[in-house]
């Protein structure tokens, strides 16, 4: 006479179900701080590259009109609105 025995697990479909909601859940929140922190670095970024363009216009600027006081001969360089070099 042969016995049969009942799967030791009998609800596995489930637990698997529950397992993968609990899964895709933690998931979810992993993605959704990894974006936060993503969205934080390019804030920075790009609040960094507007303090670099705000300091090089602001030096160069400064810089090409100290030139221009300081020595005479550079009063050529003076370029009107709408001018350019011509390279």
């Amino acid at each position: 006479m042969t016995m049969l025995f009942e799967p030791l697990d009998s609800n596995y479909e489930e637990r698997a179900d529950l397992h993968r909601a609990a899964r895709l859940a933690t998931l979810h929140e992993s993605l959704a701080k990894r974006l936060e922190r993503i969205e934080r670095a390019a804030d920075e970024v790009e609040r960094a590259a507007a303090l670099l363009v705000d300091v090089t216009h602001g030096s160069a600027v400064d810089a090409f009109q100290d030139a221009v006081r300081s020595n005479s001969s550079a009063a050529f360089l003076h370029l009107d609105a709408g001018q350019t070099l011509g390279m």
